[in-house]
């Protein structure tokens, strides 16, 4: 008997669509080695080029002339007093100047970093008077309304540097 059916081929159909996805996996796979290799290279280049480290001795702390210390933060104060007196409205201003002066002063006289400490950390130090003025500061300094009796704290502020030993 004879049958009307005819049977294909086994790989008749085309051949393009296989090429074509294994050349795309090859070049993926191209691509993914030439990146691993560069990013090898560039690391070993990288710490090839390393510079050695340098270590530089923070300077010792000595002693300054507390009357010429004095006088300097005496005058930055009077500066801050005139700039106040020019526009009373900057008090947050004033404030705020009067924090990194005392701050300053307190760590050029005793080689203890003031400037960069918060309020906790300086009551933690054996300066209860600088930490009641840098408090003092604070709430017209950090306030969304800054009110504070400005003169009252210029003069507070003097009283500290006249007065530390």
């Amino acid at each position: 008997m004879e049958s009307i059916i005819e049977l294909r081929k086994m790989f008749e159909y085309s051949l393009i669509p296989i090429y074509v996805v294994g050349g795309l996996l090859a070049l993926v796979t191209l691509i993914i080695i030439i990146y691993i290799a560069v990013r090898l290279i560039k690391r070993s280049l990288a710490k090839r080029k390393k510079k050695p480290e340098v270590v530089v001795a923070e300077p010792t702390w000595t002693r300054p002339d507390m009357t010429k210390l004095k006088a300097e933060y005496l005058a930055k104060i009077d500066e801050i007093e005139a700039e106040f007196n020019n526009d009373t409205t900057k008090i947050r201003s004033a404030y705020e100047k009067m924090s990194i002066t005392v701050r300053e002063f307190a760590y050029k006289a005793t080689g203890v970093p003031t400037d960069k400490y918060t309020l906790e950390d300086i009551r933690a130090t054996e300066y209860a008077s600088l930490a009641d003025l840098v408090e003092e500061y604070y709430s017209p300094e950090f306030d969304k309304i800054s009110e504070g009796d400005v003169r009252q704290s210029l003069n507070n502020s003097r009283r500290l540097v006249e007065q530390w030993n």
